[in-house]
């Protein structure tokens, strides 16, 4: 199966075959869950502060049991830093 991902405001470099907004589309097994599809972008529970599916929130205690379907488009936003207080 295939889902569309997005990967907001990431730090460092985008994955093999995303482009420099960090879209990409990835080939998974059917069934998948997202904690799968997690680590298949080698992202730690650190590096990953919310992920949407379809525009729905997967909070953290669902992650190994939602599973994916075909079509899916995912996208996963890194912990937010900075502000200055002002």
């Amino acid at each position: 199966m295939k889902i569309k991902v997005k990967l907001v405001s990431m730090p460092g470099h985008q994955p093999t075959g995303f482009d420099e907004f960090g879209n990409g589309v990835l080939a998974l097994e059917n069934p998948t869950t997202v904690v799968a599809l997690l680590e298949q972008l080698r992202l730690s529970k650190l590096e990953t502060h919310m992920v949407l599916i379809n525009g729905d929130t997967v909070p953290p205690s669902e992650h190994h049991s939602h599973l994916l379907s075909d079509g899916d488009e995912a996208a996963i936003f890194p912990p937010m830093e900075g502000g200055n207080g002002s």
